[in-house]
């Protein structure tokens, strides 16, 4: 079993340290607290935080060691050997042939895997929709993809019953057609589901409870939970309060009944 243990002076920083260790997402890992830490008192009987990242993820669940997974990304180096000046005209040619050949194989590749990703993302796409056709719900939709991420834009009439009370049920399509996803495309890909720009006013709402909770938790001097949310949703409400001063975020429990939790430092 892939896992690591990671201390920081919180619980938050002591995971952002482990998943920029791992090079992972979130969602990629079982987060276990170890050791939530203490303030102390003037310096004494301070204890940094401690966590352990197990992989959880299939895909990277195929690594041998801790040291494998975290050098995946590794770019092979370059040999940097000098060529002689007996490499005779006929030897150029045939690397530059060489050359030409790796170029065009490296650009039909990139070719096949966007054809194959556009494939992955349109049967996305017909899978989502026919799930909502089903619940007798008419819904037209359009994909679009950026970098490791397939976004999914609806449209309906009755987008109120798709989107379902904060989301729920809109987020519970998304785990069930990235799961689908995930069936045809290796490495780490998203699928973000959205209708009627609902994520950009959920966005807006996150935020501005996020501060409303962050106040409280100054005034109250205690740490405000929330409610079980995706971990995008939680990020959302991590950087809404990033920037105040004395207060930290970090999460608890496990997906899906994850939640933030925001507290006075």
């Amino acid at each position: 079993m892939l896992k690591s243990r990671y201390e920081g002076q919180s619980v938050e920083q002591a995971l952002q340290q482990g998943l920029e260790d791992l090079n992972v997402q979130e969602q990629q890992v079982r987060i276990d607290v170890i050791n939530e830490g203490k303030k102390g008192i003037f310096g004494f009987m301070k204890q940094d935080a401690q966590i352990e990242l197990t992989v959880i993820d299939p895909e990277l669940k195929q690594f041998e060691s801790i040291e494998a997974l975290k050098n995946r990304h590794a770019s092979v180096e370059e040999d940097n050997s000098p060529i002689t000046d007996e490499v005779t005209h006929q030897e150029d040619t045939i690397i530059e042939e060489k050359d030409i050949q790796s170029e065009t194989g490296i650009r039909e590749d990139r070719n096949q895997k966007k054809d194959s990703l556009n494939e992955v993302a349109q049967n996305t796409l017909d899978y989502v929709l026919n799930i909502i056709r089903e619940m007798n719900i008419d819904v037209d939709g359009s994909y679009e993809i950026k970098s490791n991420t397939i976004y999914i834009n609806m449209t309906s009439n009755n987008a109120a019953y798709i989107i379902g009370k904060r989301g729920q049920i809109l987020n519970a399509l998304q785990i069930v057609g990235q799961n689908y996803m995930h069936q045809f495309v290796k490495g780490y890909y998203t699928l973000i589901l959205d209708i009627e720009s609902y994520r950009e006013k959920r966005k807006e709402t996150l935020e501005k409870l996020a501060l409303n909770m962050a106040k409280k938790a100054t005034q109250t001097k205690r740490p405000v939970k929330l409610e079980p949310m995706p971990n995008f949703e939680r990020k959302i409400m991590h950087q809404a309060v990033s920037k105040i001063e004395n207060i930290e975020t970090y999460s608890e429990g496990r997906e899906p009944h994850r939640y933030l939790v925001i507290k006075n430092k």
